[in-house]
């Protein structure tokens, strides 16, 4: 089961699974949006953590040995299904905090910054965009949602350099809100979790999509139109990961 559900208290936590590095596959899309599904129908439940199982990362992003195995059109049906399940996260309408549990990487960095709140280890973690040295070029809205949180200089220098931002740089890129002991990420992280799920339910859901709805969407559509239209599948054929070694 690549997603684990567990609760604690009035908050659930998913764990992302798919080790060493607990990358997105559609396997794993899949069942997120089914857990997805479950706390948002359920009223007892007011937020949620997400987390990555053990090992030195969070997430690598895509799982992208699965999507060069993938022919065109399932390239592209991938690419649909990671990126409407970002915008799914991002308008999601009760809390969602993140525990970064290791190196936060590529599309994962992305998606960390749809959650609502994102807390660090503050040693062995490192937060990078790395698809300069990968030779991969990310969908206009994964660039636009990486603007909306840390605005466009730090967004040039992540991805024109492939810089890897250790705990204290990113906090101060503002890509990370937080940054505690490695041992302490969890119960920080449903702690945050839970002081946001105390608040009025309604009012955070209405507050959430008036902040964050037209941008989403239009990061939505420019994402899907150039999956569909523009997007080289031919990049994924010569991928270089060996940028990624250094983290491990």
């Amino acid at each position: 089961m690549p997603v684990h559900s567990e609760r604690s208290n009035e908050i659930m936590i998913l764990t992302l699974d798919n080790r060493p590095e607990n990358s997105f596959n559609p396997e794993m899309i899949q069942q997120a949006n089914i857990a997805l599904d479950r706390i948002e129908a359920d009223e007892a439940v007011r937020g949620v953590v997400m987390t990555g199982a053990d090992g030195p990362y969070f997430s690598s992003g895509m799982d992208i040995p699965h999507v060069m195995g993938l022919d065109a059109a399932a390239i592209q049906q991938f690419f649909k299904e990671l990126f409407t399940f970002f915008h799914r996260v991002f308008l999601f309408p009760k809390p969602v905090v993140g525990a970064l549990n290791g190196h936060t990487v590529a599309s994962a960095l992305a998606f960390a910054m749809c959650l609502d709140y994102r807390v660090m280890p503050n040693r062995k973690a490192a937060c990078t965009f790395p698809e300069i040295d990968v030779t991969i070029i990310p969908p206009p809205g994964c660039l636009a949602m990486v603007n909306y949180v840390v605005g466009s200089r730090l967004t040039d220098l992540a991805f024109l350099t492939g810089r890897k931002f250790d705990g204290p740089a990113a906090l101060e890129a503002g890509m990370v809100d937080e940054l505690v002991d490695p041992e302490s990420i969890l119960d920080r992280a449903v702690a945050v979790a839970a002081e946001l799920g105390a608040k009025k339910p309604r009012i955070f859901a209405a507050l959430k999509t008036s902040l964050r709805q037209k941008t989403a969407d239009h990061m939505l559509a420019a994402d899907l139109r150039f999956i569909a239209e523009e997007m080289d599948l031919t990049m994924f054929q010569n991928c270089d990961l060996s940028c990624l070694q250094s983290l491990s």
